[in-house]
């Protein structure tokens, strides 16, 4: 188990959107699917690609470099060009600030 650490407050991410944020090291991405919050590595298990510059329909997220896509919630790999599956972390919120579990 992971420690939380806090990275924002929850208006920083608006739905729809998608913000990379620094968490000891780790580029980390929000997704904010219909106000819902998903944590992922904001890198493409395909060939390490940054995921921000991708395409966010509903909760899934395409590459912009090979269009690998994936869905956030879950991570699952959902084409032909990998079947890695994303990173995914741990989010809490508590009051109106997110914490992600590293």
């Amino acid at each position: 188990m992971g420690e939380y650490f806090k990275i924002a407050e929850t208006k920083d991410v608006l739905k729809k959107q998608m913000q990379v944020f620094n968490v000891k090291g780790q580029e980390i991405l929000v997704v904010n699917v219909e106000g819902e919050l998903f944590a992922i590595e904001n890198r493409c298990p395909h060939l390490g690609y940054p995921l921000f510059f991708g395409s966010l329909e509903g909760d899934t997220l395409t590459c912009s470099f090979r269009s690998a896509k994936f869905n956030v919630k879950t991570g699952k790999s959902l084409g032909r060009v990998t079947s890695e599956p994303l990173k995914t972390f741990p989010v809490k919120i508590q009051n109106s600030s997110i914490f992600i579990e590293i």
